[in-house]
């Protein structure tokens, strides 16, 4: 007999949560809630759901979201000019600037790739390069490899990604997006109740075809969700630096 699996709800992030139910919202009307006996359970669920949605709403829409991707791109695109243009010295044959880019890569390397860090870690790795850059002993070999301007327009960009970041950290902590755990812990119940209503005809052999595909799409979206559970917990145990979760359409 196949029934629904467990799921540990409260390990999903808001975005995995709100499209779990409504695939789980969907696939239920499919089959109408009449099918598994929770008409006044599905009733509260699609209210409570509404709620959900609505309060996730607050989070999702911060025009300064995209803004701040836009300027991370242009400091990624101005850290690679500069690091090209580095090993394109290396091979241009003159001593004095062969010489100042060896001193220059050098430094960069210390540093590694930036573009693979985190937001916060890459303000802070370019704050650090520009200073270094800046110092006296530094300084000659940007002027001799041309770099000045590339160097000034990066330290640029750092600055104005940190302040766009402020100020979006300032307008999402002025939202009121508190309550979405709330609303979380009064369909928890109500999905569960419907899920024991599924399984307990699963263990009477009353299930209809209908609703042994109801579980059976259901499960596959339930697996997908354990396997990126699984994978985040991995990377938790491993030390590995976990990705910043990739925000579902619309949200922050």
């Amino acid at each position: 007999m196949i029934k629904i699996l467990s799921l540990l709800l409260y390990k999903l992030r808001n975005g995995e949560y709100f499209q779990f139910m409504s695939d789980f919202k969907n696939l239920l009307e499919a089959l109408t809630p009449a099918a598994i006996h929770s008409e006044a359970e599905y009733a509260a669920f699609d209210t409570a759901f509404t709620k959900l949605d609505e309060e996730l709403r607050v989070d999702r829409g911060s025009v300064l979201t995209e803004e701040l991707q836009n300027i991370d791109l242009d400091r990624d695109n101005a850290w690679r000019a500069i690091d090209m243009r580095i090993n394109a010295t290396l091979l241009c044959t003159i001593p004095e600037e062969v010489e100042a880019a060896k001193r220059l890569r050098r430094l960069f390397d210390l540093y590694g790739d930036i573009r693979r860090v985190s937001y916060n870690e890459q303000t802070a790795a370019l704050t650090n390069l520009g200073g270094d850059l800046a110092q006296r002993e530094n300084a000659g070999f940007v002027a001799t490899c041309g770099l000045g301007n590339w160097v000034t327009r990066l330290n640029e960009l750092n600055l104005a990604f940190k302040a766009k970041q402020n100020e979006r950290d300032t307008e999402l902590a002025n939202k009121n997006s508190g309550n979405a755990k709330a609303v979380r812990l009064e369909i928890d119940p109500l999905y569960e109740l419907m899920v024991e209503r599924v399984n307990a005809l699963v263990s009477l052999n009353m299930q209809t075809p209908e609703i042994e595909n109801f579980i059976i799409e259901l499960n596959q979206k339930i697996k997908t969700l354990e396997t990126t559970l699984a994978a985040r917990e991995g990377r938790k145990d491993s030390g590995e630096l976990e990705e910043p979760p990739t925000p579902t359409p619309g949200t922050v």
